[in-house]
């Protein structure tokens, strides 16, 4: 497949987890839909392009970080029948978020196309952090020539691990760090949009789990094997 590599931050950041109620809470990482959403806004796609390219890509997340969270009200749009009204909303913020995105293809031209909207920072629309407010247009950096590379089998990912449904797999720490990998299930993985009603509902999901050094995987999963190992989805 087809590469890139590039770097996002910001100073704030929100992906909303789906299934929450009391507040809005959020994945430390962006889904899948989320990463789809910010090639649409560099190539000048609408929404229901966005939404059918989905399976035209791999993602993977080989590093991820932030300084933590604080939970803020901020006013949303809601709609109230045939108007809409600013509604208060609990969010739970992330503080300085950093992550390190790979995008795959075999479509060579669309990669470069990607690559360069983010080289001459070139975006038909703003790209957000997630919500709408968290603008990161200027701070896309490191973004690395696309190149070539194998999916493969792997064992020992870091970073977002990424796996196809809803059972966390079996693993073990490979090293001193004790501490368990954050894990998240029926992370949005493909949305669909209703046509009558003009809502986007979530067509696939998976698993997630977000760890900061290698685990050890009892069964392999697909990925990429450089520089580190990594899952893709």
């Amino acid at each position: 497949m087809w590469v890139i590599r590039f770097q996002i931050q910001a100073p704030f950041g929100h992906f909303r987890i789906p299934y929450t109620t009391i507040y809005k809470q959020t994945y430390p990482f962006p889904t899948k839909p989320a990463i789809i959403g910010i090639i649409g806004a560099i190539l000048g796609w609408d929404e229901d392009t966005v939404l059918g390219k989905t399976k035209e890509f791999k993602i993977a997340l080989p590093q991820w970080q932030n300084d933590g969270r604080f939970i803020e009200y901020a006013y949303i749009l809601a709609r109230k029948g045939k108007s809409s009204e600013l509604r208060p909303e609990r969010f739970e913020i992330l503080v300085r978020p950093s992550f390190e995105i790979i995008i795959a293809s075999e479509n060579k031209e669309l990669i470069e196309l990607v690559f360069l909207g983010i080289q001459n920072r070139d975006f038909t629309f703003p790209i957000y952090m997630g919500k709408n407010e968290f603008v990161i247009t200027e701070i896309i950096s490191r973004c690395e020539k696309p190149y070539e590379e194998d999916i493969s089998k792997v064992t020992q990912p870091s970073g977002i691990v990424f796996f196809p449904g809803v059972k966390i797999p079996s693993f073990s720490p490979t090293g001193s760090d004790l501490r368990p990998p954050q894990a998240f299930i029926g992370v949005p993985l493909e949305l669909t949009k209703s046509k009558a009603k003009n809502i986007r509902r979530i067509r696939k999901i998976c698993t997630a789990l977000a760890t900061k050094v290698p685990i050890k995987l009892t069964e392999p999963i697909d990925g990429f094997k450089t520089p580190c190992e990594v899952a893709i989805i």
